[in-house]
């Protein structure tokens, strides 16, 4: 009876273990991840403030604390090794077109809004998968 008292004590002080360990995901992968979720955000405030959904100002708003958060990732992808790298080429090479419309989003009807939303959804979409590999 005691054998079977500890084993299943060991079984749920090992489930307990591993439950509270946490899987770390690579610096890549965090900065990719994060920044394809900044770019997806963006997109989406960007089609919402078209679609009067948003408010021109919370827009504005809300492209400040993008740019923010994403102002640097280039360099935080090369100080990980990304220029070495197919994937990383890439993700550096829709960057700076991505940034561009973050820095200079189109809210008004004088530009071309949708070519800014293809942009941040090529960016958001290969940021996304690179972090999720």
């Amino acid at each position: 009876m005691w054998q079977k008292a500890g084993t299943c004590i060991g079984l749920l002080l090992l489930l307990s273990i591993l439950a509270g360990c946490t899987v770390t995901e690579s610096a890549f992968a965090r900065t990719t991840g994060n920044a394809g979720s900044a770019f997806a955000a963006a997109m989406t405030t960007l089609a919402y403030e078209h679609e009067g959904k948003l408010t021109y100002a919370f827009a504005v708003s809300s492209f400040a604390d993008f740019q923010s958060e994403l102002t640097g990732t280039d360099q935080a992808l090369l100080a990980q090794g990304a220029a070495n790298t197919r994937t990383g080429r890439q993700l550096l090479a829709l960057y700076t077109p991505a940034m561009q419309v973050i820095d200079a989003p189109c809210l008004s009807n004088a530009c071309d809004w949708r070519a800014q939303d293809a942009l941040l959804q090529r960016a958001s979409q290969a940021f996304l998968e690179a972090g999720n590999t």
